[in-house]
């Protein structure tokens, strides 16, 4: 509890801690309502698996770019644009089916356009947190705000269920919109406290990354010859293979099919796995950070694989929807909890130097295959929904191998 406090009296991390609180449950309502809409326009859930994919191809190549950007200048500047662009796109979005205008191409356009943006996303909010907090507060202050988003995660869905309900994709978009305006305010105001606020600042680095190809083929070379990254390369890569595309068009999917229900049912899904989630980094934040990540990391992979599994036995089963809430927030817990320990670990071991182009390149392990992860899981979810959640689980359960290579478990940090 002292150091919830502690983070609570440091003003520029509480700054960010709400903006990004904003915006990530304005993105629960993008994400209910995207799936929601394609869904309704064409009933099939491998144009999902396209239209998701169309999102995740810029996203995945752009990332390493992202990652440069972020290093070279300020990260909560680059999150701020990213914000400021998203924004603008979902708020075409919204006047597209508010005027009743909206066809398929559209989603593919501006869901191409929003991961684009994504792209300096991810890289900048990771960089952030060591500027702000002491490295024996990461794992609080990462615990504090991926908690905050699954908080978001699990209050969110149920919301935007809801709204899709009563007053349609529009509103639920709409919020997005509103979300992302708010968060762009909020980080204007943390760029000016933190140049004016030079103890928030860290010290100056020797040297700034070279352009952008000799950066990243850097940090690309140093990756790649460190056998412990190399592993959590492998393990991000299993994971978000059997992961992404499994919950992003299997549980639309689910819950359209083989239940037959509304969009406030989604919500709730998706809201189980949140909590699970949520569930899985409180413990995390409570328990002291491993000193190899190993263990750890065989325990909660092995976990996530047999959650995905069997939430996949689950829809074969007459009662499969009490079994479906159990199976998703178990899944939920043990990727909750590789979130806030793999995430501490890595940024107390990586250069703060390279941090960004280190993060953007992981990021990039999981994205780079989520267009495949999309297609495919689209492609199976026309078949066999069970099918579909069974061969996440096996995918999953590779990061399980990966994590017992020997340098992996014995890495420190």
């Amino acid at each position: 509890m002292s150091g919830l406090k502690q983070l609570l009296a440091n003003r520029i991390f509480r700054l960010f801690w709400v903006s990004e609180a904003i915006s990530v449950l304005g993105d629960q309502f993008y994400l209910l309502a995207l799936p929601w809409l394609t869904l309704e326009l064409t009933g099939s859930p491998s144009t999902l698996g396209n239209v998701l994919m169309a999102a995740a191809i810029p996203r995945a190549a752009l990332m390493p770019i992202g990652g440069v950007v972020v290093d070279r200048w300020s990260p909560e500047a680059v999150l701020l644009v990213s914000n400021a662009a998203r924004g603008v796109i979902v708020a075409a979005l919204t006047a597209l089916v508010v005027t009743d205008q909206t066809q398929v191409w559209h989603l593919f356009v501006l869901g191409a356009a929003f991961g684009a943006a994504d792209a300096l996303a991810y890289p900048a909010f990771a960089s952030i947190t060591p500027r702000l907090v002491t490295e024996d507060r990461l794992p609080a202050a990462n615990a504090a705000i991926q908690g905050t988003a699954q908080m978001a995660g699990m209050i969110g869905p149920a919301l935007a269920g809801v709204v899709v309900a009563v007053v349609g994709n529009a509103g639920a978009f709409a919020i997005d919109a509103l979300s992302f305006a708010v968060s762009v305010a909020i980080l204007w105001r943390l760029g000016q406290l933190l140049v004016s606020d030079s103890a928030a600042r860290p010290a100056p680095v020797a040297e700034q990354p070279s352009e952008p190809p000799k950066a990243i083929r850097d940090v690309v070379r140093a990756v790649l010859t460190d056998p412990v990254l190399r592993t959590v390369l492998a393990i991000i890569a299993a994971i978000n293979l059997g992961v992404l595309g499994p919950i992003a068009v299997g549980l639309p999917a689910l819950v359209r099919g083989e239940l037959g229900a509304g969009s406030t049912m989604l919500g709730v899904i998706m809201g189980t796995f949140a909590a699970g989630a949520l569930a899985g980094m409180l413990t995390a934040a409570l328990s002291p950070r491993p000193r190899r990540p190993g263990p750890v990391t065989r325990w909660a992979t092995g976990g996530l694989a047999a959650g995905m599994a069997l939430l996949g036995a689950a829809t074969m089963s007459p009662r499969f929807v009490a079994l479906v809430f159990v199976t998703v927030f178990g899944a939920g817990a043990a990727l909750g909890y590789l979130n806030v320990q793999g995430l501490s670990w890595l940024q107390a071991r990586v250069p703060r130097a390279m941090l960004g182009r280190v993060m953007s390149i992981l990021a990039l392990s999981a994205n780079g295959l989520g267009p495949i992860s999309y297609a495919a899981s689209g492609f199976a979810a026309e078949h066999t929904i069970a099918g579909l959640f069974l061969g996440g689980g096996a995918i999953v359960g590779l990061a399980w191998v990966f994590a017992r290579d020997p340098a992996f478990s014995e890495a420190t940090t």
